[in-house]
């Protein structure tokens, strides 16, 4: 395993959010001191360079791209702004497929989500902002733009298959579940692209087989008293809903261990001028997931 990777995760298991959030303010602020360098080292890039590399990359033939993105990531080697960037991931998708991102919300660094929605039981599709960074955030405020209706995981789509993505997210309390986005991705050629993130520290769909299995996921949920949150729609319905359990504490994700499950060829991990890609489709995910699941093996191992 990279240096990058054991840092990434030991800094998950030693520090607190609060700390992480911290640090990562500080790192940031060392990558625009040393921009220069960086440059030096990495080279620039353009809008229409960076959208080249990514098509080179993805089929032709997918029906929804699913994109996670950290701008601070692409950043100083990334010439244009962040709607820059998120025009590039429109005009990639195109008018006849469907772009999704993640708009997910976790609390505060005070208060992680748990914390949080047991003392602030709402959540607001319209004002819950993403913390997916700002690209996401850009992408949730266009007024054309669905997002599923979830406390935690929820959703942000455009395009033909968005209203599907997007409708039956708050019908399971299972946040990746057969009805929310994640099931639904699984569904159809969905091609889920890392840009500035690794996969290790972004593919939420490898949690989509936890809770497609239910009870019958090797790692079983904590026995923790059930968090009631109301949600409010997008015309200013209230509806109830109940968080689901995490699963058991006694147990830590890996997914640096996926490509052992998958295919070879199915995930794709690379680098331009410095800045981490990926991409894979979700169906590949659960499948492998499922099956290895079927027989015993997890991405989890014991904490």
């Amino acid at each position: 395993m990279s240096l990058k990777k054991e840092a990434f995760y030991l800094l998950r298991r030693a520090t607190s959010i609060s700390m992480r959030q911290y640090l990562k303010s500080r790192l940031w602020r060392l990558r625009l001191k040393c921009a220069p360098l960086i440059q030096a080292w990495n080279g620039t890039f353009s809008t229409a360079e960076l959208e080249y590399e990514i098509r080179r990359h993805l089929p032709d033939d997918f029906d929804i791209l699913m994109v996670h993105c950290s701008y601070n990531n692409l950043t100083p080697m990334y010439r244009d702004d962040p709607g820059k960037l998120l025009k590039t991931f429109l005009r990639i998708t195109g008018p006849d497929r469907t772009l999704a991102m993640p708009a997910f919300f976790f609390g505060t660094a005070e208060k992680y989500y748990l914390d949080y929605y047991r003392a602030n039981p709402q959540f607001s599709v319209r004002r819950t902002p993403s913390q997916m960074g700002i690209v996401s955030e850009l992408f949730r405020h266009l007024k054309v733009v669905l997002r599923s209706l979830h406390p935690t995981h929820s959703v942000c789509a455009l395009g033909p298959l968005a209203e599907e993505l997007t409708r039956s997210h708050h019908l399971s309390s299972a946040e990746c579940g057969p009805l929310s986005p994640f099931g639904v991705m699984a569904r159809y050629k969905t091609v889920i692209l890392g840009v500035g993130t690794e996969y290790y520290r972004s593919l939420t769909q490898v949690h989509a087989i936890e809770d497609h299995m239910g009870p019958d996921f090797p790692i079983p949920r904590e026995c923790e008293e059930p968090i009631r949150v109301t949600l409010i729609d997008g015309v200013g319905q209230h509806i109830p809903y109940v968080m689901s359990a995490p699963l058991s504490h006694k147990f830590v994700l890996r997914i640096e261990r996926l490509s052992a499950f998958l295919r070879p060829g199915v995930l794709t991990v690379w680098k331009y001028r410095g800045v981490p890609l990926y991409c894979v489709e979700a169906s590949e995910i659960n499948r492998a997931l499922g099956a290895a699941a079927a027989s015993g093996k997890t991405l989890y191992i014991a904490a």
